[in-house]
């Protein structure tokens, strides 16, 4: 799998927790609270997630990176 599409799935879970936070539906696609809670084993508040975890951080951890992978071959 490129670095682009998972740049771009990072982006997408961003979105979706950013969409929930908001109260809207997420788009098909992962969450940022399930993706770090399965890579990482901790739950963070929406708002320390989405502060702390951009897309360029999450693509450099090899634990997200698998969660993420995981999702790209689901789909």
């Amino acid at each position: 799998m490129d670095e682009s599409h998972l740049t771009g799935l990072a982006t997408d879970a961003r979105i979706n927790e950013r969409l929930i936070a908001r109260g809207l539906d997420p788009m098909k696609g992962p969450i940022l609270s399930q993706v770090l809670e399965e890579a990482l084993g901790q739950s963070l508040p929406s708002h320390e997630a989405l502060r702390q975890w951009k897309p360029e951080r999450m693509t450099a951890d090899q634990r997200v990176r698998e969660v993420l992978r995981r999702y790209a071959s689901a789909s």
